[in-house]
């Protein structure tokens, strides 16, 4: 293949282009804005009862005079947190291409200066999705004889090996007909008694087309590159309430506490639960390294707050006192 500055390690494989350095440095801390996180919210007695009631309401063996007569004497909060980081990266991958040469213009290589992989612009159609693309280089362009036919257009037929016939499947190949008995000496109505047949993909001619080429003798060579936007997505959960796994967690909804949206995101270092700080750090560290071929677009981080509660009631029939599981309240602010 032709020698295209730039382009010099390009293949008929995808060689991947690592993005440019970066030039410009990091916000510290003091120059990024941060927003104030919230209040954790508490729980009243009121809503302790009536979120009992919603609880009990769903399970059809239960009862509520219970839950609406009981005496609260405790209430405990306690919180979970989710912690996800986003990174979207680009990705650009470059290899030679080839198709058939139909005719019109080409953008050849001696008539400009083809641009280096990163410096052809693209935009991604949405950030934080994946999305895949494929451009032709402009300038990288040639017109060259098939190397499949050698320019006919046409090559030996690989079905019949270039004979024009093929074996009768139907005989068998022996002329006579599967329903007749041999003394009959019937020919076959497929092959007419030859035990052969006119070869079904080139007509008996022994010549295809060329599908390399659809039959013109070109094909028009270009180096192909292919963008890839990709979302990495990693999360923590910082558990502490009793009785609940980290799945649970993820799936409540919770309450936004913390929510940033950079091209080089900082850790949390003013978050003040100090196990989020630490995997908010060790998070994004582990994404500035895991993707070197990789251009990093943007990064967003969340922190969703799930707060628990359990209360301590006692049950005015029996004079027991009896807590109710945390789960239960979950998410109730």
């Amino acid at each position: 293949m032709d020698k295209v500055r730039g382009y010099e390690s390009a293949s008929f494989e995808a060689v991947a282009i690592p993005p440019p350095l970066e030039t410009s440095l990091k916000k510290s801390d003091s120059e990024t804005h941060r927003s104030p996180l919230p209040s954790i919210p508490h729980l009243t007695e009121k809503e302790a009862r009536e979120a009992l009631l919603k609880e009990v309401s769903t399970r059809c063996c239960y009862g509520k005079t219970a839950a609406r007569d009981m005496a609260i004497t405790e209430i405990k909060h306690s919180m979970a947190f989710h912690y996800t980081l986003e990174t979207f990266t680009e990705k650009r991958t470059t290899c030679w291409a080839f198709g058939p040469y139909n005719g019109g213009p080409v953008e050849r290589l001696d008539s400009g200066e083809a641009p280096f992989p990163w410096d052809i612009p693209s935009t991604p159609p949405s950030f934080f999705k994946n999305h895949t693309i494929q451009l032709e280089v402009p300038y990288t362009a040639s017109v060259k004889v098939c190397h499949v036919c050698g320019g006919p257009g046409r090559k030996r037929c690989n079905t019949c090996s270039g004979k024009g016939y093929e074996y009768c499947h139907h005989c068998h190949g022996d002329g006579f007909s599967p329903l007749a008995l041999r003394s009959a000496t019937k020919d076959c109505l497929y092959c007419t008694g030859s035990g052969q047949r006119k070869c079904w993909k080139c007509g008996g001619e022994g010549m295809a087309l060329c599908k390399v080429c659809s039959g013109t003798g070109q094909i028009r060579c270009f180096i192909r590159l292919t963008i890839k936007w990709t979302n990495h997505m990693d999360d923590h959960v910082v558990e502490k309430i009793s009785n609940l796994d980290d799945d649970k967690i993820r799936n409540v909804s919770g309450e936004v506490v913390c929510q940033e949206e950079e091209t080089n995101l900082l850790p949390l270092t003013h978050f003040p639960d100090t196990t989020v700080s630490m995997a908010s750090a060790q998070l994004l560290q582990n994404h500035a390294s895991s993707f070197p071929e990789e251009k990093v677009l943007k990064q967003v981080t969340n922190v969703a707050g799930a707060f628990g509660f359990e209360v301590q009631y006692v049950n005015l029939y029996t004079k027991k006192m009896s807590p109710v599981p945390k789960w239960m309240l979950i998410n109730i602010h």
